[in-house]
């Protein structure tokens, strides 16, 4: 029988609460405290012990889940590798390389797994995409365009001082809304071997960017456009087409809604996506599925060394490609 894993969630923001839900469903898993700085207990979290570091807990625990904004998952991460603790960090893993491989290298160096909650790898049907890309069922890809076109209101920016700056966030809609499916990009095709982008505030009174477009260029010939917004109102669903010598497909929210590739039946698993969580227009999250996958999968790796399904080393990649995106601007 496997170890019951005990938690401490770092961060009590609404991600926070997103991962006690799923933990609930979860019989080898337990919250058993919230690391955060926050004052007044947010009332989902309130039932928990709240402690003000890492170095005040005076319970037991094995793996730590980071929830703190962007730019700060490493100094979490290397604590917790310090005290022997595993680390599941939330997404981006953070925003700078060197940040990233003082992560890795922790965690490393003190025997710990460290796995990056990238879960739309495995939502619906995108695995199956990306059997079908590794077999070269789908023919040469010459095209690609992602996009990714959310909607944030003032009040999101608002209710953080560190949302949409640089130093903390590192960035806007690209390293924070469009991160999952940079990782899904990546996955799917590797790195660009050159790109160009454009980046803009058009809507937002912030510092980073609210919208802005990239041109990437790939070993094989492969073109590709990726868009990132929080300024599309009223949010749409993320959307990435592919266009092949055999044909097309169209994924929208991780569901094939189109699909006309010769000679391959259209393998979809999803009956309808009325239900499904979009992120076009909030950051909430109700349906946990995915994060349960990833959780299921980090305490097979603490328990019995299963792969992990994100290694800090592969989520390193989307990070690469989003801060060449900001680099490489016209």
């Amino acid at each position: 029988m496997s170890k019951k894993i005990k938690f401490i969630i770092i961060g009590s923001g609404n991600i926070a609460t997103t991962y006690l839900s799923a933990i609930t469903n979860i019989t080898n898993a337990q919250v058993v405290g919230i690391v955060s700085s926050k004052t007044n207990k947010p009332e989902t979290l309130s039932s928990l012990p709240f402690f003000k570091s890492l170095s005040d807990i005076n319970i037991d625990f094995d793996a730590v889940i980071i929830c703190t904004p962007n730019g700060l998952h490493h100094v979490s991460a290397i604590e917790a590798a310090s005290l022997g603790k595993h680390v599941l960090c939330e997404k981006p893993i953070d925003i700078t390389l060197k940040s990233i491989d003082k992560m890795i290298n922790s965690c490393k160096e003190n025997n710990v797994k460290l796995a990056v909650a990238y879960q739309r790898r495995y939502s619906s049907d995108n695995p199956i995409v990306k059997k079908l890309i590794d077999e070269n069922k789908l023919g040469k890809i010459f095209s690609v365009d992602l996009s990714i076109k959310n909607y944030r209101d003032d009040d999101y920016y608002n209710s953080s001082a560190y949302r949409g700056t640089y130093n903390i966030d590192g960035g806007g809609p690209f390293i924070q809304q469009a991160s999952h499916y940079i990782d899904l990009y990546y996955w799917y095709f590797g790195k660009p071997v050159k790109l160009v982008s454009q980046l803009g505030t058009f809507v937002h009174d912030i510092e980073v960017e609210d919208h802005g477009a990239a041109i990437c260029v790939h070993d094989n010939g492969m073109i590709a456009t990726i868009t990132a917004s929080t300024a599309t109102k009223p949010g749409f669903p993320a959307k990435m087409e592919l266009y092949t010598s055999k044909g097309y497909l169209i994924l929208e929210n991780d569901v094939i809604t189109h699909w006309d590739i010769e000679g391959v039946e259209n393998p979809t698993t999803v009956k309808s996506t009325k239900n499904t969580h979009t992120g076009a227009a909030t950051a909430s999250v109700s349906d946990t599925t995915n994060h349960e996958t990833v959780l299921n999968n980090f305490i097979e790796a603490i328990n019995n060394n299963a792969e992990l399904l994100v290694t800090g080393e592969s989520a390193r990649n989307a990070t690469e490609i989003i801060l060449d995106i900001y680099k490489n601007q016209f």
